[in-house]
Parts: structure tokens; sequence; C-alpha cells
């Protein structure tokens, strides 16, 4: 997932000063573990538990990103028996993926992939649209349907991907239920502000306090 936020970034410069830049040469811009912020232990931890509920995720780019970054993780989840809401933009901004664009890709996933399309059947798996049409992401301002639907579902799991939605809006943000923040920072005075490096890994797991 993070390999494909850096790979197709319009922040990310060195795409455009490297015209030869590709897979294997995001791997190598990759920081390696430990990372700035790894809660990545904790989280394989808390997968050996129960299942999650019900998990809203907020997509960040279109293209690779959310077909090979985004759906593997949504299936691995379906797959431990957990729903799964999967917000997108209402609108367009840099390269976000849209809902109506969601809607199309997930169409097509489904069309070969057995999981994915039972899930969008027993609506174990629901497009929603976030209500903005922004990069950032303010959760006071969600729209009502996506609002009343994470209620409903008993939703015990968030998970922010992205430098802009998970960074720069809600880095700092405590939920009352469990959360994954990940981004790669694509941003060298980011970088510097979380005392990081430019591509440095961002993978915050929190567990609200009782």
């Amino acid at each position: 997932m993070f390999l494909f936020s850096l790979f197709f970034s319009p922040n990310a410069r060195v795409l455009e000063t490297e015209p030869q830049f590709g897979f294997e040469e995001a791997k190598e811009k990759l920081q390696e573990r430990p990372w700035l912020e790894d809660s990545y232990n904790e989280w394989l931890e808390r997968l050996k538990g129960s299942p999650h509920k019900c998990a809203l995720i907020f997509a960040d780019n279109s293209g690779i990103d959310i077909i090979l970054g985004i759906f593997p993780f949504v299936r691995e989840l379906l797959s431990r028996g957990t729903e799964v809401i999967l917000a997108c933009n209402s609108g367009p901004a840099l390269n976000d993926v849209t809902y109506s664009e969601s809607l199309f890709v997930t169409e097509r996933i489904a069309a070969t992939d057995a999981i994915i399309r039972a899930a969008l059947k027993e609506e174990k798996l629901l497009l929603v649209q976030t209500g903005s049409s922004s990069p950032c992401l303010d959760l006071s301002r969600l729209d009502k349907g996506l609002a009343n639907l994470v209620r409903e579902r008993k939703t015990d799991l968030v998970i922010i991907e992205g430098m802009g939605r998970a960074i720069h809006t809600n880095y700092y943000a405590e939920l009352k239920c469990e959360s994954l923040k990940l981004a790669v920072i694509k941003n060298s005075w980011l970088a510097d502000r979380l005392g990081g490096k430019l591509f440095s890994v961002i993978f915050k797991y929190e567990v609200p306090l009782k």
C-alpha cells in the first residue's frame, strides 16, 4: 500500500525529475523498518485476535493505489469476517479516487474475484461518498449518510490512508475506536517537522483509552 501511494502521487517530485522512475525504483525509495512511526508489530498481534465487526476505510489515490493497495487490504478484512465501508471523495481533488470511480473499479474487480463479488451481494462491502472534494479529511463534516452508516454497522476500526488525510489533518486525532493511519511522507517540510526524511513511512495503529 505504501509503495503504490508513493508511485502514484502528484506530490512526489522524484517522478518529475527521474523520467525512468518505476516500480523497482519506488521500492528503493521507501524507508526500511523501523519506520518513522511504526506500530506494525502491534497491528499484527491484534490480527491474532477476534475480527473487527466493521472497518471504515478512507481511500486516497486513484489508479494502482486503490486497485493494488487498498483492495487487497479490503479483501483480507472481508476474509476475516469484517464488514468494510469504503469511503471515497464525492468530487475530484488532485489524483484522489472519487466515489463514482470506485463504483466502476469495484465492479470490474468483483467480476474476477469471488470474495469481493459475494461481499457486494451480501452488503458486507459498501461503497459510500465522504461528502468532500478535498485531499484532506475533516471528520466533523462527513456526509450524513456515511455518518449514519458508521453508527448502524457499529464500526470499530477506522483506516485513514494518505498524507493529506492521515497526517496533515488527522495525525493527532483521537478516535473512539481502533484506528490505522497510513502514509508515505512526500514533502520535505513535513518530513523535517516530524523528525524524518523524505519517503519516511507512517504506520500508526492506535487503540482508544478505556
